[in-house]
């Protein structure tokens, strides 16, 4: 057989696929390189891919896996040196590792794979190869890799690392993947010329574990920094370690110069850590912060924050300070088993916000007044109706230094139980959906709150008139004072219908409460007044009360026959109600004592469990008729936009309602309060407008006024007289609320996208095959606006700017009588603005009415600059004055590579 012609059928076959169909011709195994006609009688074999139609490698021996490879313009074997060679946007993929290129080179002797691009007649790269192993991929400009020991060398490499990136000029890497680069560069941005970037002659990467620098500086663009060091080590983000916290330094207006924000973080274990940092100033301040984190997978997470500051007050000439402590703890669990526990706690002095002075970057917790906490467990018995609740809560007011603090608070509740729901004949009618429940609720409140004591009581005029601190010397006190007691309620109901449309419920309740204390009143002779002495034995009290509601609901339509409204429905829901409770504050009963008050002779009938946690059973019987009128008001009309839906439904009124009631056995005053509501709001909730008030139907009668050096003192009194009688109208408004709002956006808001649009669909890879990313030199035709923000993204401004503004105004008016009406009125509004799509504005501001100034007003602009981000934060005005930059770096792996600037001082952390 002639050889030339021979080796020229064997190319023909293995370039278009059919190595396999040697097995059937043996005559031209002869003419094979000896490494492949070892993969023919092994087992091996060279085919083609059946889903691309490519030819494919299958191989036992050095090769240990398939090898698929292909090419746009073609594949050339070379079958002499046993080398293959793939040109025009090749690729090959071989187990974990795939390699594209403009041109590759692959050579079976060696074992190994090149590649490298080609300059176009532009003079720019086409085709940098890109190298992917596992989850690590590689842009070179050229590169060697033998896939058996696992060894690379590389020239121009751009690389990623746990969210870092890495460019070099010369790379080795070794069969355990680490990598020694040569004049590197590593930074967080993503582009092909970073803004920043960590310039070091010697660079080793070692995955998964940390970064290894010599010398280096910091570059920003391409100027060079001082700031630098002899050696760096960059520990990887997918592992936690215990470490040192750098601290910022700077000055502060007045505390001096500071070190803050330094300390260690504790990797305990994979459940919990623990970050500790301490502030120090010159002025003898400081501070010590305490963070943790804990997880417990399938169970619970959380973290517990506590602050503790000593400050120096600078205004006194003395050595006088303040302690303050601040506590945070939040605990969530996830569903497990028929237990649950959560916290959620914010509390400490009242101090701590003003001395820490955190408005600049904590506005909401600076300017708030009020925290509350709460810590909870329930429990629910299976298959019982049982369950169990037990809380412990907080509240406290910085301003006012009130604090409140009910430990614990237990509900232990049956729900509800029908004992004649599935009896036959009954469980439809009366008896079976008669049901009832059993709650038992039980607490021990403390409280520093002033308390008010009426001018008969003995020592009335010594009560205190400052709030006591709550804190550890007074707490035996507080203790003293607290409120403990239980109560049961038993509620009895059941429902039917009448005529068809009316629904009835009648009910009885029953209440019963329990206390390990009672009071007991007498008159002093001597002193002129009423003694209380506190008896601590068991006590308890038990009422009940009976009653019956009936509803309905009316239905108003009225059409038009315009084009535009086509109907406006009312509906009305009337509830008539009955209730009956007989009279526990008989002196006899036990509960109320009748005591004389005065050297008059004049008695008083009071309770021994004035003040107490539930109070008592109420005084005097009670027959009362409760009406309440529910009204809701809405129109439809034409749809301009839905071409499917041809009308839509307007809400004139969410809710207009009137409320009161009459109690026939009360000796006078028998009608209530007159109390009405509307609640409304127009473009699609963009505005929402509230109103509420009372209505007091009964006359007034002035006695006297007296002028004194504050105020006027008003004498009056009510007489048991309506006003519509007395010529005043349904009666005198004595409290009227209103809150306007307005929630404002443009129609077509859309989404704050802070990347910048791509025409490429594989943009969003940094390593697409194209690399498209990295061709910044790329021209943009004139009119295409996605080619213009490609080009340059920071100059671009949107003509479509997203922004919101939130207005709230509130108006409360009260007045007694012929007293002067009280008017408060607040005013608050905030907002943000896009001015462009990486830039953002925002403000919370508020106007007093009252003292006619600017409340707490907080501005507040944010940059996105790609890798860095820019927070402005400026309190313009008022007590709390001050503006806070800070310039950071994204990526938490370098975030403290910052710049801080606070007032008029500047601190910078590295």
């Amino acid at each position: 057989m002639d050889t030339a012609r021979a080796l020229q059928k064997v190319s023909y076959l293995i370039e278009n696929g059919y190595l396999d169909s040697l097995n059937s011709y043996p005559e031209y195994k002869a003419f094979l390189p000896d490494s492949i006609q070892s993969l023919l009688s092994s087992g091996g074999a060279l085919s083609t891919n059946d889903s691309t139609g490519l030819p494919q490698k299958r191989t036992r021996n050095d090769v240990e896996t398939t090898v698929n490879y292909q090419a746009r313009d073609s594949i050339f074997f070379d079958l002499t040196d046993q080398k293959m060679y793939l040109y025009g946007e090749g690729s090959i993929e071989y187990g974990n590792i795939a390699l594209s290129g403009e041109r590759i080179e692959m050579d079976w002797v060696k074992n190994t794979l090149k590649a490298n691009y080609v300059i176009d007649s532009t003079g720019k790269k086409v085709g940098k190869p890109v190298f992917k192993e596992g989850g690590d991929t590689y842009v070179t400009d050229d590169m060697m890799y033998n896939f058996k020991t696992k060894k690379a060398l590389i020239n121009g490499i751009i690389t990623e690392q746990d969210g870092a990136f890495m460019h070099g000029e010369r790379v080795k890497k070794n069969e355990l993947d680490e990598m020694y680069i040569r004049n590197a560069k590593y930074t967080t941005c993503n582009l092909e010329h970073p803004h920043f970037y960590i310039k070091a002659s010697k660079l080793k990467v070692i995955p998964n574990d940390r970064v290894l620098a010599g010398p280096f500086n910091l570059y920003f663009g391409e100027i060079w920094t001082p700031l630098g060091f002899a050696f760096g080590m960059f520990p990887s983000p997918r592992e936690k370690a215990s470490g040192i916290i750098f601290p910022s330094y700077g000055e502060d207006n007045n505390r001096g110069f500071f070190i803050r924000g330094g300390g260690y973080y504790f990797d305990i274990n994979e459940y919990m850590d623990l970050k500790v940092t301490g502030d120090l100033y010159t002025n003898g301040s400081y501070g010590l912060n305490g963070q943790t984190t804990y997880k417990k997978r399938y169970r619970y997470s959380g973290n517990l924050g506590i602050r503790y500051n000593k400050t120096v007050n600078p205004a006194f000439e003395d050595d006088s300070f303040s302690k303050d402590m601040w506590v945070n703890w939040s605990h969530s669990p996830q569903s497990y088993g028929t237990s649950r526990f959560s916290a959620s706690v914010s509390g400490g002095t009242s101090t701590y916000s003003a001395n820490a002075n955190n408005v600049g970057y904590d506005y909401t917790n600076s300017i708030n007044s009020q925290f509350s906490s709460n810590i909870s467990y329930s429990k629910t018995f299976q298959g019982t109706p049982f369950n169990l609740t037990v809380n412990a809560r907080h509240s406290q007011n910085i301003s006012t230094e009130v604090v409140n603090l009910t430990l614990p608070e237990i509900s232990f509740n049956a729900s509800r139980i029908q004992p004649f729901k599935n009896v036959s004949g009954l469980k439809d009618g009366v008896l079976g959906k008669l049901g009832f429940t059993y709650q038992l609720s039980a607490k021990s409140e403390m409280t520093n709150a002033l308390t008010s004591i009426p001018t008969y009581v003995v020592g009335a005029e010594n009560a205190p008139t400052e709030v006591l601190p709550f804190n550890g010397d007074n707490f035996s006190t507080l203790l003293d004072q607290a409120n403990i007691g239980a109560r049961h309620r038993i509620p009895v109901s059941t429902t039917f219908n009448m005529l068809k449309y009316f629904a009835v419920s009648p009910s009885f309740n029953y209440t019963e409460v329990w206390y390990p204390k009672e009071l007991k009143y007498s008159y002093n002779e001597d002193l002129g007044g009423v003694e209380i002495d506190t008896l601590n034995q068991f006590s308890r009290a038990g009422w009940w009360s009976s009653g019956a509601s009936v509803s309905t609901r009316l239905y108003g339509m009225y059409s038009f026959r315009g084009e535009k409204i086509k109907a406006i429905r009312h509906v009305m829901t009337p509830n008539l109600g009955f209730s009956y409770s007989p009279d526990f504050g008989d002196p006899a009963r036990g509960n109320y004592q009748e005591v004389r008050v005065n050297e008059d002779g004049g008695t008083r009938i009071l309770s021994k469990y004035q003040g107490f946690a539930y109070g008592g059973p109420a005084l005097g019987e009670s027959a009362s008729l409760s009406l309440s009128l529910n009204n809701n008001i809405e129109m439809k009309v034409k749809s301009r936009a839905d071409s499917i839906e041809e009308y839509r439904k307007i809400k004139i009124f969410d809710n207009l309602s009137l409320s009161s009631g009459y109690n026939f056995l009360a000796d006078s005053f028998n009608l209530s309060d007159i109390n009405w509501n509307a609640r409304t709001s127009f473009f699609k909730g963009a505005v929402y407008v509230s109103l509420s008030g009372t209505i007091d139907p009964y006359v007034y009668v002035l006695d006297s006024i007296v002028e004194t050096s504050t105020s006027d003192v008003y004498y009056q009194r009510q007489i048991d007289q309506f006003a519509w009688n007395n010529g005043e109208g349904v009666g005198r408004l004595t409290r009227a609320s209103l809150s306007v709002g307005f929630k404002l956006q443009p129609k077509s808001a859309r989404g704050n996208n802070d990347e910048v649009p791509a025409t490429d669909p594989n943009a969003s890879d940094p390593f697409a095959q194209n690399n498209n990313l990295y061709n910044n030199d790329q021209k943009f035709e004139a009119g295409n606006v996605n080619d213009f923000i490609s080009y340059d993204p920071n100059q671009y401004v949107p003509f479509d700017v997203p922004w919101s503004l939130n207005v709230n105004y509130s108006l409360n008016y009260s007045k007694d009588g012929f007293e002067e009406p009280v008017v408060i009125q607040t005013l608050n509004f905030n907002g943000t603005l896009n001015i462009t799509n990486k830039t953002k504005i925002g403000f919370n501001s508020g106007y007093d009415l009252e003292e006619k100034e600017m409340t707490v007003t907080r501005v507040n602009v944010s940059r996105d600059l790609h890798c860095w981000n820019l927070s402005f934060n400026w309190v313009p005005f008022g007590v709390q004055q001050s503006y806070y930059v800070r310039i950071a770096v994204n990526s938490a792996m370098l975030k403290d590579l910052k710049l801080d600037r606070r007032s008029q001082s500047a601190y910078t952390s590295f």
